[in-house]
Formats: C-alpha cells, structure tokens, sequence
C-alpha cells in the first residue's frame, strides 16, 4: 500500500512540474512568434527535445552519483558521500525522470492532434 502512494505521488509531482513546463513553453512560444496558428508543431519539438533532456540527465545523475559525489567530496570539500545521500538523490531523479517521460508523452499527444 506504500508503495501505491508513493508512485501515485511521484506521478502527481511529476505531472504538475510537466504542465508548469508545457504552460511556459507555450508562453514563450506565442511571445516569441506572436501567433497562435502554428504553436502545436513547435511545442511538440520543443517538449519532446526537453523530455529527452530530462531522462538523459536524471539517468546520467542517477547513474554516476557516487562519482559525482566523491569528485564533489574532493573538488569543493563538501560532505562525505554515503548511501543515506545517494538513496536521496535517486528519490529526486525519479521525479525528474519521471516528468520527462510524461513531457515526451504530452509532445506526442499534441503531436498526434
């Protein structure tokens, strides 16, 4: 049952940060071409290339974090680096991962109308 809540949770903040981004993506896109006859050809590119962006660097952070870590560690003396942190830093890429596929989702929903 946790575990329900917690993925109906991640799915939830995920789709929130998805439509934060689809609404100033198309914001940015009227203001930039000033019309709104041809928006869904670009924002359809323009979430599928962030949603891309998203899994490609969720993934990379996720993956690599105990290198990051101790680079981090030793470059900038910050603290130690333990599975407490690392556990901590795959819950917030999960998030991120999570929004860019519900971001590719919506570019090929959009695409698709």
């Amino acid at each position: 049952m946790i575990e329900w809540k917690k993925s109906i949770d991640y799915i939830g903040m995920a789709s929130f940060y998805s439509l934060i981004i689809l609404l100033i993506d198309a914001i940015l896109i009227i203001v930039i071409k000033g019309e709104m006859n041809q928006i869904s050809d670009t924002l359809s590119f323009v979430l599928l290339v962030e949603g891309g962006i998203c899994l490609v660097v969720g993934g990379g952070v996720a993956l690599y974090s105990p290198s990051f870590g101790k680079i981090n560690e030793i470059l900038f003396h910050s603290k130690p680096w333990n599975a407490k942190r690392q556990k901590d830093l795959e819950k917030q890429m999960a998030v991120f991962i999570l929004t860019g596929i519900v971001l590719i989702i919506e570019a090929l929903l959009l695409s698709a109308f």
